[in-house]
């Protein structure tokens, strides 16, 4: 197993992190305890943002789908139902 040990503590790495990630983490250890706190809020949030946008993606996607099924010539014959199928509005 990899270690990448900081200031009086030890991280254990697992052999599936990338050398990327790694060499981050060595860079990292030369941070102050602020710059660390600000670079992990500035990652979490870039989670939160790119979860976000995905979901709303997702809703796009799934509104024009659900747009196209419904409105379309077929089922322009459902659009009076009321008055196709004499109810009234009260």
């Amino acid at each position: 197993m990899d270690r990448l040990s900081g200031k009086g503590e030890n991280m254990m790495l697992n052999s599936t992190i990338s050398p990327r990630v790694k060499k981050a983490l060595r860079t990292a250890r030369s941070f102050s305890t602020t710059e660390r706190l600000v670079l992990a809020k500035l990652l979490l949030d870039s989670l939160v943002v790119d979860e976000a946008e995905d979901a709303a993606d997702w809703f796009a996607l799934g509104l024009a789908a659900f747009e196209k099924d419904w409105d379309n010539p077929d089922d322009a014959i459902y659009d009076n139902w009321r008055e196709a199928y004499g109810v009234s509005t009260r």
